[in-house]
């Protein structure tokens, strides 16, 4: 009897919890999924969202589908010389480069 209680609170807590993930913070804005803040090194605010770094290689082994579009990743492949943060267009199924150096 415990154990179907148990199963039972499980399942509703699951069914109807929302939760947010924040790093850096405990309050983090209602809305965003992930909220990162900067860390504080004496009076100045530091710190930075870095990417997953990949190359053109890797990027093609990502398996991305039509819920994926926005992904976003930074390829440097010293190789060919791309260093582009790309965007993943799910309409089209390509990566689309937005920023390149």
């Amino acid at each position: 009897m415990k154990k179907a209680i148990c199963v039972v609170v499980f399942s509703l807590f699951v069914e109807y919890s929302f939760s947010q993930v924040s790093i850096g913070t405990t309050s983090a804005s209602t809305a965003a999924v992930l909220y990162l803040k900067t860390a504080n090194v004496g009076a100045i605010n530091v710190g930075g969202f870095l990417l997953p770094v990949v190359t053109e290689k890797q990027q093609d082994l990502i398996p991305v589908k039509d819920l994926d579009d926005g992904l976003m990743v930074f390829v440097k492949n010293e190789s060919t010389g791309k260093w582009c943060l790309d965007i993943y267009d799910a309409k089209q199924k390509v990566w689309r480069s937005i920023q390149c150096a």
